[in-house]
């Protein structure tokens, strides 16, 4: 209670002492002008030493503020007790009412704050209601009670431009000027504030490109001063020259803070209105005196909703750049963060934390969980990391951490450990994660950041429970690259399937009579060489890319049907392709578009497709035999072949695989499986082709053991189909 007593005494003190000094100063300062047989004040500052007393004190500033207005009046007026309290009442009565609005609508911090924030208030209450009031006041005073003719110019209307002027110099004062002496005293009152101001107004600004904008902006404003308030007695110097100094005070807006852009004006426009002999030479009537303050008035006003805007601007970009620099979910760093941090030039470690199994935990209890279970491995690792050491958030299910100093592999250790022991909870339910993490040393040197993170997070993949800490090293970077390489080929693939790059080739099939059709075989071919189908075709397969590849040969090959004369071709179908609905209708259309005999080609198939259990192979391969597709089942006898499933086969041809026949000639095995497979083609009227043919031993076992067609480089090597094309030609 005594503390409270004895700041409030301290206030009143520091408030009073202000107000004895600072009003008959002001009032001493006011730049005046006389027209019409009156002196009239341009700018009545103290008016503006009230609202800044009152902002730094509140409503300890009210009492001092009485008493220095007393005596200051009955220093320069010697009026009597009841003149003199009612000059007071009209002087701070409207100020006290729109101080009091203020409260009553910004709360009891109207006075503190960013000065830019509520500005509009300020300017309305402060800057136009309280100086308007206190006027019509003093009008309304001079109606009821007898004003004696010292003060007569104060409390009656002698004329209407005097009025506005007088009207014009109180707003000048509490709208302009009040920044005059609210800085001062405040410096004044607490020095801490003044290195403040200067390092954040000033300091900070100080640049080599604001230095020199600064330099020549200031340099600019006070040679512009000097020129208009110079005593040269020229007619051009006049107030019309004042649109200069706004446009020049817009630039500065830009690069320069709140209070030095306010601070700048309100002492540019006191040493205009100051040294208005010079600065109004040749306008010194009362109507152009009334239009030049109403033009200080809207600049300033002009001014501050630019400084607003400015600044509002300015806090959402500066809000906006941070909410890039943060995952909007999590709420974490993201890659522009980590981007930006990385910029620093100590080397450091970073780590990808890689949970393991949440994939199938968020499948089970949702993706809020995965979310949650994030913030809280944060708010677990945050305490244990050094100040500068820090979390980022990446996609899936991972974070990547940024660790500095030695012995990063003991402290990922304890880390795991640590982590480990905490309990991980969602909805009351304890989750039991699984961790592994990897970890690379980085500089700011380094350009292959991004490149390292998918090496770190490949790698963190890969750490298991019995090696849960994973350092990328070489032999690690090499295996990366491996499958790097998968996508590399996806790539190469992607292009040829949008520009054409595969080739189509053709291989006979032959009877021993010479009778026979081509397999098509495709190739990759682009500027980086030839792919074979045993490098693409997975890759294909693995990015369901199938059916938009099988479509592409029957396409290209129907398109080709008729350079070749009557030739017999058989074409190959993906697993994936058949898997699909709607993959039979789409062959049938393209035979019916391009006008193909359903006798010139056959449907290979695999083994897995012809005996598959799923619904929509079965049902296309059925729609092709109904529409007259003859169907060859490709690499038959590697997997799911067997008697019980030879009984219901619906084929035409069967391919026995390479294998059965490369060693045919000394695996008498071979040779029986071949000829039992014969053996069952036999029964169900089906033809039989052996591939990988190679020499003419295995061709005449073949032919003995029931085989029909022969498929390999015994009989030809794979060639373009073009080539067909020439020799159909004779070229």
């Amino acid at each position: 209670m005594m503390a409270i007593r004895s700041t409030q005494v301290r206030k009143f003190c520091l408030a009073l002492i202000m107000s004895l000094v600072a009003i008959p100063f002001s009032r001493y300062i006011s730049p005046t002008a006389f027209y019409d047989g009156h002196s009239v004040y341009l700018a009545w500052l103290p008016l503006g030493v009230m609202i800044a007393l009152i902002m730094l004190f509140g409503r300890h500033a009210i009492v001092p503020l009485a008493i220095g207005f007393t005596v200051t009046n009955y220093w320069q007026l010697h009026l009597s007790p009841f003149y003199s309290l009612t000059l007071l009442f009209c002087q701070l009565a409207a100020v006290c009412i729109s101080c009091l609005i203020l409260y009553s609508v910004l709360g009891r911090r109207w006075r503190h704050g960013n000065p830019i924030k509520n500005i509009w208030l300020h300017v309305f209450w402060l800057g136009f209601a309280a100086p308007v009031m206190g006027k019509v006041l003093m009008y309304l005073t001079g109606k009821i009670i007898a004003i004696p003719e010292l003060m007569y110019s104060y409390f009656n209307i002698t004329s209407v431009i005097y009025t506005i002027v007088d009207i014009q110099g109180l707003v000048c004062a509490s709208l302009i000027f009040t920044k005059l002496f609210y800085y001062p005293l405040r410096m004044c009152l607490n020095p801490r504030y003044a290195k403040t101001f200067w390092r954040r107004n000033f300091v900070c600004y100080t640049g080599f490109k604001n230095r020199v904008f600064i330099i020549c902006w200031f340099t600019s404003l006070i040679g512009m001063l000097v020129f208009l308030c110079a005593p040269f007695g020229d007619y051009y110097f006049a107030g019309y020259l004042v649109p200069a100094i706004f446009i020049f005070f817009s630039f500065g807006i830009s690069q320069l803070a709140y209070p030095m852009v306010i601070l700048a004006w309100t002492v540019s426009a006191f040493l205009l209105v100051m040294y208005n002999t010079n600065f109004l030479h040749g306008v010194q009537t009362q109507y152009s005196l009334a239009f030049i303050l109403s033009s200080l008035i809207s600049f300033t006003v002009c001014l501050l909703y630019l400084l607003q805007v400015y600044n509002r601007s300015q806090r959402l970009k500066t809000m906006w750049q941070e909410q890039a620099m943060l995952d909007p979910i999590t709420g974490l760093p993201n890659l522009r963060a980590l981007e930006e941090y990385m910029a620093r030039p100590d080397p450091v470690s970073v780590c990808c934390l890689h949970i393991r199994n949440l994939e199938f935990l968020s499948r089970h209890y949702g993706m809020m969980m995965r979310i949650q279970c994030k913030r809280s491995i944060t708010q677990v690792l945050q305490p244990i990391l050094c100040k500068e050491e820090k979390l980022f958030h990446l996609p899936g299910n991972e974070l990547l951490l940024v660790l500095n100093g030695p012995d990063t592999e003991a402290r990922l250790t304890h880390l795991i450990d640590y982590l480990s022991s905490k309990e991980i909870r969602w909805n009351n339910s304890v989750l039991n994660l699984e961790y592994g993490i990897s970890w690379g040393r980085v500089s700011a040197r380094d350009n292959n950041l991004h490149h390292m993170l998918g090496q770190l997070s490949w790698l963190a993949e890969q750490a298991g429970e019995g090696n849960q800490i994973l350092k990328l090293d070489n032999g690690h970077v090499e295996a990366f690259d491996l499958n790097s390489e998968r996508i590399v080929l996806l790539n190469r693939v992607k292009n040829a399937l949008d520009w054409g790059g595969f080739m189509l080739y053709a291989q006979p099939i032959r009877k021993s009579s010479g009778e026979g059709y081509y397999e098509i075989l495709s190739r990759l071919v682009d500027s980086q060489g030839m792919v074979m189908p045993d490098k693409f075709i997975p890759v294909l397969a693995q990015f369901n890319l199938s059916k938009r590849f099988d479509m592409q040969v029957l396409e290209y090959l129907f398109s080709s049907l008729d350079e070749l004369g009557g030739k017999r071709f058989s074409v190959n179908l993906m697993p994936y392709t058949l898997m699909q609905k709607g993959s039979a209708a789409e062959i049938i259309a393209l035979f019916r578009r391009y006008h193909i005999d359903v006798n010139r080609i056959i449907i290979e198939i695999t083994e897995e497709q012809a005996f598959s259990n799923s619904d929509v192979s079965v049902a296309n391969i059925q729609q092709l035999r109904r529409f007259g597709c003859r169907i060859a089942i490709d690499d038959f006898g590697t997997g799911y072949a067997n008697y019980e499933r030879l009984k219901r086969l619906e084929a035409d041809i069967i391919k026995i695989d390479g294998c059965f026949v490369r060693d045919v000639l000394n695996d008498p095995m071979d040779a029986m499986i071949i000829r039992s497979i014969c053996e069952l083609a036999k029964v169900r009227n089906l033809e039989v082709v052996a591939e990988y043919v190679e020499t003419q031993a295995q061709l005449e076992l073949l032919e003995q053991l029931g085989v029909h067609y022969m498929q390999g480089y015994l009989i030809a090597k794979p060639q373009p189909l073009w080539q067909l094309e020439n020799k159909k030609k004779g070229l």
